[in-house]
This record gives C-alpha cells, sequence and structure tokens, in this order.
C-alpha cells in the first residue's frame, strides 16, 4: 500500500470512528465522558488500527471508560466495516490518551500555579534575601 493511501485510510478510519463514537455509541460510560478521537495509528498491512481516545469530560473515571471501549469494541468495528469499503476492517484497539490533560499540568506548573511550586518559590526567596 502507497502511503499516500495509508495515510488517506487512516484520517478516513479517525473521521468515521470519530463519528461513531459521538452519535452512535449507546453505552452511557462512553457518552458521558465526551470522547475525542486524537488519533489512529495503523499498521503497515492496515489489519490492526490503535486509536487514541481523549475524553473531554474533567470527572471522567479512565479505567471505566477503557473498558467500555474494550467491551464495544466489535460493535465500533462493525459499523466502521459499514462505512468504509475495505476487504479487512482493522482490528481496533482503544488506548486512552491524556496528553491534553499532561499539557494542561505542565502548562500549570509552568505559571507557578500549583501550590507546592508557590511554597517552594517563597521558600527560595527567604532563603535568598538572608544570603544578602
Amino acid at each position: 500500500m502507497s502511503v499516500r493511501k495509508h495515510q488517506r485510510l487512516r484520517e478516513e478510519i479517525l473521521r468515521e470512528i470519530s463519528s461513531i463514537l459521538e452519535f452512535e455509541g449507546r453505552d452511557p460510560v462512553v457518552k458521558d465522558a465526551f470522547p475525542t478521537v486524537m488519533d489512529v495509528q495503523l499498521s503497515v498491512d492496515a489489519r490492526h488500527a490503535k486509536v487514541y481516545v481523549a475524553a473531554a469530560a474533567a470527572d471522567v473515571d479512565r479505567r471505566a471508560l477503557q473498558e467500555a471501549l474494550d467491551r464495544d469494541r466489535g460493535f465500533y468495528r462493525s459499523e466502521l466495516a459499514q462505512r468504509l469499503t475495505l476487504r479487512h476492517t482493522p482490528e481496533l484497539r482503544f488506548v486512552i490518551d491524556e496528553t491534553v490533560e499532561r499539557s494542561l499540568r505542565i502548562g500549570q506548573l509552568l505559571r507557578g500555579e500549583d501550590r507546592g511550586i508557590e511554597r517552594d518559590q517563597a521558600t527560595d526567596d527567604a532563603q535568598e534575601r538572608e544570603v544578602q
């Protein structure tokens, strides 16, 4: 499979899985998480797809979401098979993507919004005054 065709298939899978998760899924755990498909990694032979899903809701139990996605994996694959014209629909493996949460946390740390950093900085300032 050419690189261009592989990339196009990956993008189609991403778009369709996003649509299926948003509109077709009936599992309340998945619906309440407001899932967003961040990326899809497709194997070279296009038989396996790793789908990275981020939860938009802040109070989501990540383990319960992972279990729900794994449990309904067959449903998502069958829906994907109906929407795409492929000889073999890839096996789906869902991974909870925590990139957004990590980047927000790093942003908070860099801005000094974490109380631990504020206390450490206040201690450092006091120590600098003592030295002078």
